[in-house]
């Protein structure tokens, strides 16, 4: 009996380390790079076992994702939870000071779009988590008149979701100040109740 729940033990610590180790690979060398071999090599399980529990490179990839986006899924939740007004919200956007050549160059995530299953994956799981916080927000916003009242919400996180794709190709070529000014003036005069 000790024997079986130590080996249990031994095998959920290598399916751990195999997540973990993963995650890394997946974050530092992109989707097109990932070495699912390699990173079964390193955790000490057999093939055979992670084949069985997490299938294809591919599901296996959409499982580190899906465990990357739940645990960053629990920060944004929060952080967007402590706005209080869409005042706050224009003005952390404004002020948002990042390198956009550096995240590429240390995130290789532009393989990713080359990847529909996984894309779509990404996607659907947007809508049903961020999305549906984002539309909360908004909501509240709504309600004490700081967002413009006739457009649905669902519409306003659609408009969004794209503005913010375009703003991640313009930072590509782009100065990020100069970016982030010009997407600032766009969001706050198509949402602000001011300038309904």
């Amino acid at each position: 009996m000790k024997k079986s729940y130590s080996t249990r033990k031994n095998t959920l610590h290598k399916y751990t380390k195999l997540i973990d180790i993963s995650k890394g690979e997946l974050l530092n060398k992109g989707i097109s790079q990932f070495n699912y071999e390699r990173v079964i090599l390193f955790s000490g399980l057999s093939k055979t076992t992670v084949y069985k529990k997490f299938g294809k490179k591919e599901d296996f990839i959409i499982f580190l994702i899906k465990s990357i986006l739940d645990d960053f899924y629990v920060s944004f939740k929060e952080y967007v939870h402590k706005f209080t007004s869409f005042k706050e919200v224009i003005d952390f956007v404004s002020h948002l000071n990042f390198d956009i050549e550096t995240i590429l160059k240390d995130y290789p995530i532009d393989d990713f779009f080359q990847h529909p299953e996984i894309t779509s994956y990404v996607n659907n799981y947007y809508y049903l988590t961020f999305g549906n916080v984002i539309i909360d927000k908004i909501k509240e916003f709504q309600k004490k008149g700081e967002v413009r009242n006739d457009i649905e919400a669902k519409y306003i996180l659609e408009f969004l979701t794209s503005v913010t794709k375009g703003m991640g190709m313009m930072l590509k070529d782009h100065d990020s100040k100069d970016v982030l000014k010009n997407y600032t003036k766009l969001i706050e005069s198509a949402l602000s109740v001011k300038y309904e």
